[in-house]
Protein backbone atom coordinates (compact mmCIF):
# COMPACT_ATOMS: atom_id res chain seq x y z
CA UNK A 1 0.00 0.00 0.00
CA UNK A 2 1.08 3.55 -0.64
CA UNK A 3 -0.02 6.54 1.31
CA UNK A 4 1.18 10.04 1.98
CA UNK A 5 0.43 13.67 1.31
CA UNK A 6 3.37 13.95 -1.12
CA UNK A 7 1.74 11.63 -3.64
CA UNK A 8 -0.17 13.05 -6.59
CA UNK A 9 -3.78 13.56 -5.57
CA UNK A 10 -2.99 14.02 -1.89
CA UNK A 11 -3.52 11.33 0.75
CA UNK A 12 -4.19 7.99 -0.96
CA UNK A 13 -3.97 4.33 -0.18
CA UNK A 14 -3.51 2.09 -3.18
CA UNK A 15 -2.91 -1.67 -3.34
CA UNK A 16 -0.21 -2.13 -5.95
CA UNK A 17 -0.31 -4.77 -8.64
CA UNK A 18 2.42 -6.87 -10.23
CA UNK A 19 4.17 -6.48 -13.57
CA UNK A 20 4.87 -9.65 -15.55
CA UNK A 21 7.64 -9.90 -18.14
CA UNK A 22 7.80 -13.03 -20.25
CA UNK A 23 10.24 -13.37 -23.14
CA UNK A 24 9.81 -16.27 -25.56
CA UNK A 25 13.05 -16.36 -27.52
CA UNK A 26 12.65 -17.53 -31.09
CA UNK A 27 8.84 -17.29 -31.07
CA UNK A 28 7.68 -15.82 -34.39
CA UNK A 29 5.08 -13.06 -34.24
CA UNK A 30 2.69 -15.30 -36.17
CA UNK A 31 2.82 -17.97 -33.45
CA UNK A 32 2.18 -15.34 -30.76
CA UNK A 33 -0.72 -13.95 -32.83
CA UNK A 34 -2.33 -17.40 -33.08
CA UNK A 35 -2.02 -18.06 -29.34
CA UNK A 36 -3.22 -14.56 -28.46
CA UNK A 37 -6.26 -14.84 -30.73
CA UNK A 38 -7.35 -17.94 -28.85
CA UNK A 39 -6.95 -16.53 -25.34
CA UNK A 40 -7.72 -12.80 -25.51
CA UNK A 41 -11.41 -13.14 -24.58
CA UNK A 42 -10.59 -15.41 -21.65
CA UNK A 43 -7.82 -13.08 -20.46
CA UNK A 44 -10.05 -10.02 -20.61
CA UNK A 45 -12.47 -11.77 -18.25
CA UNK A 46 -9.81 -13.27 -15.94
CA UNK A 47 -9.93 -12.30 -12.29
CA UNK A 48 -7.15 -9.80 -11.56
CA UNK A 49 -6.22 -9.01 -15.18
CA UNK A 50 -5.38 -5.34 -15.86
CA UNK A 51 -3.39 -4.97 -19.10
CA UNK A 52 -1.44 -6.86 -21.79
CA UNK A 53 1.28 -5.67 -24.17
CA UNK A 54 3.44 -7.62 -26.62
CA UNK A 55 6.73 -6.53 -28.15
CA UNK A 56 8.67 -8.17 -30.98
CA UNK A 57 12.31 -8.00 -29.84
CA UNK A 58 15.55 -9.97 -29.61
CA UNK A 59 14.39 -12.65 -32.01
CA UNK A 60 11.18 -13.42 -30.14
CA UNK A 61 8.21 -12.00 -28.29
CA UNK A 62 8.19 -10.25 -24.94
CA UNK A 63 4.85 -10.07 -23.16
CA UNK A 64 4.33 -7.45 -20.48
CA UNK A 65 1.21 -7.64 -18.35
CA UNK A 66 -0.23 -6.06 -15.25
CA UNK A 67 -2.17 -8.25 -12.82
CA UNK A 68 -3.60 -7.64 -9.36
CA UNK A 69 -1.54 -10.59 -8.06
CA UNK A 70 0.78 -13.37 -9.19
CA UNK A 71 -1.71 -15.98 -7.95
CA UNK A 72 -4.45 -14.56 -10.18
CA UNK A 73 -2.09 -14.55 -13.15
CA UNK A 74 -0.95 -18.11 -12.49
CA UNK A 75 -4.50 -19.44 -12.10
CA UNK A 76 -5.39 -18.17 -15.59
CA UNK A 77 -2.02 -18.63 -17.34
CA UNK A 78 -1.38 -22.20 -16.18
CA UNK A 79 -4.80 -23.34 -17.36
CA UNK A 80 -5.22 -21.35 -20.58
CA UNK A 81 -1.83 -20.35 -22.03
CA UNK A 82 0.88 -22.64 -20.69
CA UNK A 83 -0.49 -25.79 -22.41
CA UNK A 84 -0.11 -23.99 -25.78
CA UNK A 85 3.54 -22.99 -25.30
CA UNK A 86 6.63 -25.03 -26.21
CA UNK A 87 7.92 -26.98 -23.19
CA UNK A 88 11.20 -25.03 -23.13
CA UNK A 89 9.48 -21.63 -22.75
CA UNK A 90 11.04 -19.94 -19.70
CA UNK A 91 8.91 -18.96 -16.73
CA UNK A 92 7.76 -15.35 -16.53
CA UNK A 93 9.38 -12.84 -14.20
CA UNK A 94 7.33 -10.71 -11.82
CA UNK A 95 7.95 -7.45 -9.99
CA UNK A 96 5.66 -5.68 -7.56
CA UNK A 97 4.80 -2.23 -8.83
CA UNK A 98 5.84 0.59 -6.54
CA UNK A 99 3.79 3.25 -8.28
CA UNK A 100 1.45 3.46 -11.24
CA UNK A 101 -0.11 6.38 -13.08
CA UNK A 102 -2.67 5.48 -15.72
CA UNK A 103 -5.20 7.48 -17.63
Amino acid sequence: MMSGPGLPGGERKVAMAVLKQHHAAGMPAEVYDAVAAGVVASQSQADGFVAHYAIVEDGGITVIEIWDSIDQHDAWFNEVVKPQLPPDTPDPKFAELHYSNVK
